[in-house]
């Protein structure tokens, strides 16, 4: 007879189950990027999506032992995740490298416009002087991951989208209805420079 798992977890001793967690944290640490998403629960063809790439690109991705930060870093936030970049030195400190732009301190308001072919392009403009961000076109389903990546509340999607059907651009705001957006936000949720 299977057994569930919540029920075993129950019967294990406290200290069993914090060394469980740990375990279980530690090998997710350790995960290749093909094992990283399948946690995720999605497919390449859905990261391909999201991504606007071919399936054999994510696959390329997941095989590749070298690439550009900024390919890695994409693949990240597609899945919802922001990459950190930590440096560890032989002394036992650390220290975290989060500069790789001008615009990672910048606030941001974010449109959404309706493409005619069906797709949905997100803008974000900085509130003061600064670099535009925006997404890839995006298809309906990835349009929608990418505004809860933003934390935008799914009744606020639906409006996002039934006012889109009378206008060509609208502003977004996020769950507690802030309309200002931070760049690393942004870029977790798919976001790169305007070029």
């Amino acid at each position: 007879m299977a057994r569930n798992y919540k029920e075993l977890q129950e019967k294990m001793d406290p200290a069993s189950r914090v060394d469980n967690t740990r375990r279980v944290r530690e090998e997710l640490q350790r995960m290749a990027l093909d094992e990283l998403r399948s946690a995720r629960q999605l497919t390449q063809a859905e990261l391909a999506e999201m991504l606007d790439v071919p399936q054999s690109s994510i696959s390329r991705i997941e095989q590749r032992a070298d690439m550009y930060l900024s390919t890695l870093r994409n693949y990240v936030h597609a899945m919802g995740g922001a990459l950190q970049i930590q440096v560890v030195f032989p002394d036992g400190g650390a220290v975290a490298i989060n500069r790789f732009g001008d615009y990672e301190d910048q606030s941001y308001v974010v449109k959404v416009r309706a493409d005619s072919n069906g797709t949905y392009r997100l803008e974000a403009q900085p509130v003061d002087a600064g670099t535009p961000l925006s997404t890839n076109a995006l298809k309906p389903q990835a349009f929608t991951k990418t505004l809860r990546a933003l934390h935008v509340p799914e009744a606020q999607i639906s409006a996002i989208r039934k006012s889109l059907e009378g206008s060509s651009s609208t502003e977004i705001s996020n769950k507690s209805s802030q309309r200002i957006f931070s760049a690393p936000d942004l870029i977790a949720a798919g976001f790169h420079h305007d070029d």
